[in-house]
Order: structure tokens, then sequence, then C-alpha cells
């Protein structure tokens, strides 16, 4: 479970990272990475570029320091966050409710709202209830047709059909996930992923494609198109039998 903290006061900042740290501890939960910044494209860099579940603490007003981010408050990240997270879960950390009904027009589902102001007790049973919660979430399917993986180095799912390909990098065991939003590496080999569902195809020895999602197949270059302008080589050997598959959907 990856969890992402937003707060421009270093203090609290670190604060809720050591209790976060604390109760994932006390509760033994498995492979949590805890990002702490006060930059929200830190957090925007990170989820594009990576897989699994998320979890969102976010303070609504910030201090933007940056030049370069147009974004300046938690409330703007959500949005953004949005845009590539569908799944992940929002939680909003603030001195200020009456923020709690601008959430509800823009529908950016929170799985709670903290306010800063309750005692530490509170606090820390609300943190600890957000966190729980996501934790036992994090099996349940983001969409009816998801592609969920799992091996010892790491666990997500994903919309199948956000999936476009998935091909290797330069790094031994690494494979990189390029999908509708975003683009992600993880350590697996190709065959792991082959195996995974029967719409994917490894067209070459370094790249497996969602079938449902080819635009056209350039057959004279031996070349697979998708619709966001991607391409994938095939190799001679895989040319027919991509075409047959392609044929009997």
């Amino acid at each position: 479970m990856n969890i992402y903290i937003l707060e421009d006061d270093i203090f609290q900042q670190q604060y809720l990272k050591q209790l976060i740290e604390k109760i994932s501890v006390q509760k033994r939960f498995q492979n949590v990475k805890i990002l702490a910044t006060t930059h929200p494209r830190d957090i925007l860099e990170k989820i594009t570029t990576n897989v699994g579940y998320n979890i969102y603490f976010l303070d609504i007003e910030i201090k933007n320091n940056y030049s370069n981010d147009d974004i300046d408050s938690g409330f703007e990240l959500a949005k953004k966050i949005r845009e590539i997270d569908n799944y992940g879960w929002l939680v909003f950390v603030t001195t200020h409710s009456e923020f709690l009904k601008l959430t509800m027009k823009h529908k950016l589902t929170a799985l709670d709202f903290i306010e800063k102001g309750c005692t530490e007790l509170e606090f820390h049973q609300a943190i600890e209830e957000c966190l729980v919660l996501a934790y036992r979430k994090k099996g349940q399917l983001v969409s009816e047709d998801a592609f969920i993986f799992k091996n010892q180095q790491v666990e997500f799912q994903i919309p199948f059909a956000d999936i476009l390909y998935f091909e290797t990098t330069e790094i031994n065991h690494k494979l990189r996930m390029i999908a509708k939003t975003r683009v992600s590496e993880f350590y697996a080999t190709i065959k792991e992923i082959v195996k995974n569902d029967n719409r994917l195809f490894q067209c070459s020895r370094s790249c497996v494609v969602n079938l449902e999602n080819i635009e056209t197949i350039d057959k004279k270059n031996r070349e697979i198109l998708f619709a966001n302008g991607s391409k994938c080589v095939v190799s001679r050997t895989k040319l027919a039998t991509l075409l047959r598959r392609l044929h009997s959907m």
C-alpha cells in the first residue's frame, strides 16, 4: 500500500508520518511505502510512474512556495489525482471543515475529513480507522474487468481496458506498463504477465500487448499502433498469429 502525505507544516507532516509508521507496525501492514511532502507535484509524479494501492492524506490549505507549481491546495491536488487514480482513497486533513461541501460539490469522494483541531486521541483514531479500512479494501476489484497482478515484489490491479502494453526496460526483470493515463514500472517478467490473461499477447521478446486496445497494425513495418500514438514492434514469427488472434475476437 502506498501512502501519500501532503502537508506544508513540516512538524505536522513528520508527526503524521511517524503516526502512520507506528500504526502500520502495530497492525502488521505489509509492503507499506510512505511519501511525505510539501510539494503537490511530488505526489503526482510518483503516482504517474508507480503501481499499487494508494491512500492520500491531504492538507487542503497549503502555502505554495514553488513558482513552477500550479497546484496551490490539497483540494486542487485531489482533482489532479482523480484524473490519474480513480480508485485511491482520499483523506482530507484540515482546520477548515467548511471545505467538506466543496469536496462533495466536485464529486471528490473522500474516505474521511479529519479536523486538525480535534484531540490527539481522536486524531490518532481517525487516522488508524482510515488506514485499516484502506488496507482491508486493497484487494477489492477496481472494476468488474480488472487486471490483477501479484508476485514477491509488487501487488496491484488496474482496469483491463486501461492497459495498452507492457515492455521490458534496461533493468533486468523490470517492466514498464503503458496505460491510458500513466506509465508505471515494476519488477516482474514478461512470462508472468502474459500468462495472466488470454487477451494479452506477446508480440516480441520484449513486449506484451492488450489485444483489445490495438488500433491498427502496420503489416509492412510490423508495428502495432494504439490510439494514443504509441507503437510496438511485432516480430516476424508473431505477426501471422497476432492477425489470427485479432480476427477471432
